[in-house]
């Protein structure tokens, strides 16, 4: 859940305003599209462009660039200091307000949501009929749903909102929305879980070069999930998520050159597309890099490093990397031999996958030492 939370977090900049170039090759609409989608990529690319434009003294350009610049680990182009950033944030913001408050467009109530982190501009913005805007109030009901009340008909009302807007932003023929609409089915969220119907979204998100939904039919490949199963097809899929730098689609394609699934095996490459994989958000990329370097599969054998990645992605909640820092542990390999701390990751990993006795376990021994 918490990875389909990541992705529906993303929201896409599918439209612009009056003073902005519409045409879909627009460099503001790139920049957030391919950051939405997964597509690091894409990300890295329109940045650069959209930088340039910045330094020409385009304002709109250099104020999304502001506003990207504020993000974990934005692209290089987008790495501006405090005065630089707020000097194009000030350069912006009363022509946007302008916009917003004369000519009520959707696009700039959002990015005035974006800039203040406001979730009343933002819910304006969506209602308004603004694609990313709908995404991404869609995803705050999600999270809402699944992080608040316990009362299930509340739950099932807060996702059948969720669900409406991302299937208003997918008829616009948004990719992202498209994309949200296919986990909602995929998950049953807000509507009746439907492979068939989250394969369709998918394939018309992927139509539209979405490295998210371009993953998940590789997923159907490989599974056999309303298709028929067919690992060299599904490797190909994997591929070219890859391609885009998308760390799904590397973690699944380095696991098929890891097992030789439609492709010839081999472990050096996968490594390589794990390493990289490993440096975003894919927790199960990180442990199994993690694996690979324990074990010295493509990769010279480190297990201190191993130690680091398990840690990494045990600590972003990943129950099998919890089980193998269990193990690093307990054989003292990587790090000093802890038989408590061993048994307090084994524990921790039981608890994460929803174990009440481990879960009343870490209360009973949290301040312990």
């Amino acid at each position: 859940m918490k990875r389909l939370i990541r992705l529906l977090c993303a929201a896409a900049m599918a439209l612009a305003f009056s003073h902005v170039n519409a045409d879909p090759a627009n460099a503001i609409m790139r920049l957030l599209n391919s950051q939405a989608s997964g597509s690091a990529r894409g990300f890295v690319q329109a940045a650069e462009e959209v930088a340039a434009e910045a330094k020409k003294g385009r304002p709109v350009y250099a104020y999304v660039l502001a506003l990207i610049s504020r993000m974990p680990n934005p692209p290089p182009a987008a790495r501006l200091d405090d005065a630089t950033r707020n000097k194009y944030l000030d350069g912006c913001r009363d022509k946007i307000k302008k916009l917003a408050n004369e000519k009520n467009n959707s696009m700039a109530w959002y990015l005035l949501s974006l800039e203040n982190n406001d979730r009343d501009l933002l819910h304006r913005a969506a209602d308004a009929g603004n694609v990313q805007a709908m995404n991404a109030w869609g995803t705050y009901l999600v999270t809402r749903a699944v992080g608040g009340t316990s009362d299930t008909n509340e739950v099932n009302r807060i996702l059948g909102v969720a669900y409406d807007y991302f299937k208003a932003a997918a008829g616009q023929g948004d990719a992202n929305g498209l994309y949200n609409l296919g986990m909602c089915h995929l998950r049953g969220l807000g509507t009746p879980q439907d492979d068939q119907s989250a394969f369709n979204c998918f394939r018309s998100a992927a139509e539209k070069e979405h490295p998210e939904a371009i993953n998940n039919i590789g997923l159907f490949f490989r599974e056999g999930r309303v298709v028929d199963k067919d690992l060299e097809l599904s490797t190909k899929w994997f591929e070219k998520s890859a391609s885009y730098d998308n760390a799904y689609g590397q973690f699944n394609f380095a696991l098929a050159l890891q097992k030789g699934d439609g492709v010839e095996q081999d472990e050096v490459r996968a490594a390589k597309l794990l390493a990289k994989a490993a440096e975003g958000e894919c927790v199960e990329a990180i442990d199994a890099y993690g694996v690979a370097l324990w074990k010295g599969r493509g990769v010279r054998e480190d297990p201190e490093a191993a130690f680091r990645q398990f840690l990494r992605a045990a600590e972003a909640g990943y129950p099998p990397a919890m089980e193998n820092l269990s193990t690093c542990y307990q054989l003292g390999k990587g790090v000093k031999a802890d038989e408590r701390r061993s048994l307090e990751w084994k524990i921790r990993s039981r608890a994460a996958r929803g174990d009440r006795n481990a879960q009343a376990w870490l209360q009973q021994n949290a301040n312990k030492k």
